[in-house]
């Protein structure tokens, strides 16, 4: 990929992820790589060839750095997945901000772009990690609850002082996954 098309990535990403693919103008993409339109216009032919190139740019990269991730962790492939997971999501602001904007404000054809096209291949390494002992129907579902507990354990992590009190520190990745896996470990959910 050039190096032009890999600025106009990061900087409609981070702008993506800042004001959603409604808030943002081909014009301000330009303007924040300090280039013409019609250079933009060169790399990508609109805005809607421009956020899939980058959520794939985000995404894709992400799932990369997940298989690396899952090859140094063989032991708890689960564990590790949503470690990873809830580490992307406390530290890589675009990368969370992106898929929590996507999620909620993304077209039925950017959904499943992104789905079928960047998310899938995560999505399947955590299911052969969780089929070993269930029905491939069983590994999907489990997985499906998993990732939306485990988003939704980081997105509620602002309000959980006003909840439960102050914490002794700041949360850790490590602290959201143990209390993710107690739940589940618990009588109420099986992994």
């Amino acid at each position: 990929m050039s190096d032009m098309r890999s600025q106009i990535q990061d900087a409609a990403a981070e702008l993506f992820a800042e004001r959603g693919y409604e808030g943002v103008s081909m014009r301000d993409i330009a303007k924040a790589v300090g280039v013409t339109q019609a250079n933009l216009y060169y790399h990508f032919q609109g805005k809607a060839d421009l956020i899939e190139a980058t959520l794939s740019h985000v995404f894709g990269g992400s799932a990369e750095r997940l298989e690396t991730w899952l090859a140094e962790h063989p032991d708890d492939q689960v564990k590790a997945f949503v470690f990873w997971l809830v580490r992307a999501l406390m530290t890589d602001r675009i990368f969370a901000r992106l898929l929590y904007r996507e999620l909620i404000d993304g077209d039925d054809l950017r959904i499943e772009t992104l789905s079928r096209t960047v998310l899938q291949r995560p999505f399947q390494l955590l299911v052969s990690a969780m089929a070993s002992d269930r029905t491939i129907e069983s590994a999907r579902a489990s997985a499906l609850s998993l990732i939306g507990c485990a988003i939704g354990q980081v997105l509620i992590l602002p309000v959980t002082p006003g909840l439960v009190g102050p914490s002794s520190g700041s949360e850790t990745a490590d602290a959201v996954v143990e209390r993710l896996f107690l739940l589940f470990q618990s009588s109420l959910v099986e992994l």
